[in-house]
C-alpha cells in the first residue's frame, strides 16, 4: 500500500532530479564538484572501537548534505546516508557510489582513503543544483 501512494505521489508530483535530469542528463557532467557548498564548520568523523571512522550525513529534498564538509584520518571511512526527503539522492566518492538512496531510506556506504587530500563527494542527480561536499583528510 505505502509503495503505491509513494508512486502515486511520484507519478502526480514528477520526479524532482534538478534542472540537470539525473545521473547522465544534460551538463551534470560540467558540475563542479570540487569544494562543499555551505559555509558550515566541518564535521569530524567518530573513530569507533573496530578503528572505522563513522559519520552520519543527511540528504535533503533541498538538495544538501548535511554536514557538506567532513573531515577524517587516512583509513575506512564508513558514511551512514539518510535520505530525510522524498527526492532521490546518490553519494560519489573516489569513483565508488552509494547508489540509488530513495526517500526515507538510510544507507551505509564505506571507503578506504589512504592519503590525505580534499575528496569531492556530488550526488551525480544533484551536482549543477548544488548537491555536493567534501571529504577532508589530514594525517
Amino acid at each position: 500500500m505505502k509503495r503505491a501512494i509513494l508512486a502515486l505521489v511520484l507519478v502526480v508530483a514528477g520526479c524532482s532530479w534538478g534542472p540537470e535530469g539525473g545521473p547522465g542528463g544534460v551538463g551534470a557532467s560540467d558540475a563542479p564538484v570540487t569544494a562543499a557548498t555551505s559555509e558550515a564548520p566541518a564535521v569530524a568523523a567518530t573513530t569507533g572501537p573496530d578503528g572505522v571512522q563513522r559519520i552520519s550525513v543527511s540528504m535533503t529534498d533541498d538538495l544538501k548534505f548535511v554536514p557538506d564538509h567532513v573531515t577524517a584520518k587516512p583509513g575506512v571511512i564508513e558514511f551512514r546516508l539518510q535520505n530525510i526527503g522524498v527526492t532521490p539522492h546518490d553519494l560519489t566518492l573516489r569513483n565508488q557510489t552509494a547508489g540509488n538512496v530513495n526517500g526515507g531510506q538510510t544507507v551505509t556506504f564505506r571507503v578506504t582513503v589512504s592519503k590525505p587530500g580534499r575528496y569531492p563527494f556530488p550526488c551525480l542527480y544533484h551536482a549543477e543544483s548544488g548537491m555536493r561536499g567534501v571529504l577532508e583528510v589530514s594525517p
